[in-house]
Parts: C-alpha cells; sequence; structure tokens
C-alpha cells in the first residue's frame, strides 16, 4: 500500500467514525428528549401486553396488600410488586406490572393506583393508558424518532455505533503509523505541534537521529499542496523525534509536512 492509498483509506475511515459519533449523538439526544416530550404517567401498549410500571402514592401504605386500582376498562388490570421510596424527593411509591388484556379496543383509557383506606385531599395521579391496533401505529406514536422511524430504542442506537466508532477509529491509528512509516522511510514527517516563542515558532515532527537528524540540521517545510514555505532549524532530537525552530513570520501549521534538506 503506497503513500496515496494509505491517505485515502485514513480519510475514509475518519469520515466514517466521524458519521458514527455524529449519529450516536444525535440519539443520545433524541432519547434524553423523550423524558421532557412526553409525560411520565402516558403508557402507550398494545393489546395483550405486559409493562411495567411505577407511580405515586397519595398516603402511606406499608404493604401492596393495602393498595388497589381503579380502571376504565376490566381489560386493564394491575399486579402490584412492591412499595418503596422515591429516588429524588423519598415520597411513597408503588411499582407493579399492568397486564393488558388481549381483547381490548384500541384507544385511550385511565388507570389510577391509590391505598385501600386514603385520607389525603389530593387526588391520586392518574395513567393514561393508549392502547393501538398493530405494531405499526405504536411505532409511529413514539415520541423518539429512533423509535418512530427505525422502530428501535435510541440508546440502543446510540450503543450500537460504539463498535463502528472503536473500529473506524482504531483503522485510523493504524493507517496514520502506516503513513509515518511511509513518510519516514522518505526523509519526511507530519508537523504534530506548533507552538509560538519570542522570535518565531517550535516545532516538533516525527524524524530524529535515526533519520540523520541532529542539533544544527536543517529541515525545509512544506504546505498541504507541497509548496515549500520555509526552513526550520534542529534544536533537539531523539532517536524518533525533534524539535525545531523557525525564526520570523514563516507561516506553519499542525499537518504541514517537515522533509530532511540533503547536502
Amino acid at each position: 500500500m503506497d503513500l496515496g492509498q494509505v491517505n485515502r483509506w485514513r480519510d475514509l475511515a475518519s469520515i466514517i467514525g466521524a458519521a458514527f459519533c455524529v449519529i450516536a449523538l444525535l440519539a443520545l439526544v433524541d432519547g434524553l428528549l423523550v423524558h421532557f416530550r412526553e409525560p411520565a404517567n402516558v403508557v402507550k401498549v398494545l393489546p395483550g401486553a405486559s409493562v411495567a410500571l411505577n407511580g405515586e402514592l397519595t398516603d402511606e401504605a406499608n404493604s401492596i396488600e393495602e393498595l388497589t386500582y381503579v380502571s376504565s376498562s376490566d381489560q386493564l388490570q394491575v399486579t402490584f410488586e412492591g412499595i418503596h421510596k422515591g429516588y429524588f424527593l423519598g415520597g411513597d411509591m408503588w411499582r407493579g406490572r399492568l397486564e393488558v388484556g388481549p381483547h381490548v379496543s384500541p384507544g385511550e383509557y385511565s388507570l389510577t393506583v391509590l391505598p385501600k383506606k386514603t385520607f389525603s385531599p389530593r387526588k391520586a395521579p392518574a395513567f393514561r393508558i393508549l392502547v393501538f391496533g398493530d405494531a405499526a401505529s405504536l411505532q409511529k406514536s413514539a415520541t423518539s424518532v429512533f423509535r418512530r422511524w427505525f422502530g428501535l430504542s435510541a440508546f440502543v442506537a446510540a450503543a450500537g455505533c460504539l463498535p463502528g466508532i472503536l473500529l473506524a477509529f482504531g483503522m485510523v491509528f493504524l493507517l496514520s503509523g502506516k503513513r509515518d512509516a511511509l513518510l519516514a522511510a522518505t526523509g519526511k514527517a507530519e508537523v504534530y505541534r506548533v507552538l509560538r516563542r519570542e522570535g518565531g515558532y517550535e516545532i516538533r515532527f516525527g524524524l530524529g537521529t535515526a533519520q540523520g537528524l541532529g542539533p544544527g540540521s536543517s529541515v525545509s517545510i512544506s504546505d498541504e499542496a507541497g509548496r515549500t514555505v520555509g526552513t526550520a532549524e534542529v534544536e533537539e532530537a531523539t532517536q524518533t523525534d525533534s524539535l525545531a525552530v523557525i525564526s520570523g513570520d514563516q507561516e506553519v501549521k499542525e499537518g504541514y509536512l517537515v522533509s530532511v534538506r540533503r547536502v
């Protein structure tokens, strides 16, 4: 694989990785916004479904035997599983499962859970149970764009992007190493760091004593189009990397190429 092929494949891997990152970010935002765009008391189901429910209690209850529910349809039944404290405000809450009968008609129903003995004047919060006739209409009603368009959770979509992100940027890393090796073999390297200093700039790049460089050596600098924009003098060098100094106002950016000047 020559340098041109490595550059093309690295650029493609970078684009793919960036695309996966954008999709994952959009999916996370979509999933988080669902909690703000859809009320917590709305439950969307199909006939025959069984879904977990979690709700607030207006009065204290010590056990699930002290709870009951009121439903606008005998096709909606609740099985209580436990009582617990709320995560944020610490109020009493219940958890259970909503069992939807297979013969329920599509439409909107209400369901309220409350203690059998209630003394609070505050009305128990009601759930809006929206029953859909088929999976297609349920998916179409989803607040989440990913759920509505693709039929899957936004968070699952975000997690599904992770392998693609890791693979794409892993390829970028490997191809960048291959590119550096090909450049070094021809006495060239990419500037990976540029710092302003008094009287000019200092740059760092991946050429060193292995390529014959040392303090006092001179290197050429060229831009992305291959045009020579100036020279720099090596100040420090290891076997694989060097620090060079550019005097004056010569333009230099990260990504420019440094070439060993042959005498």
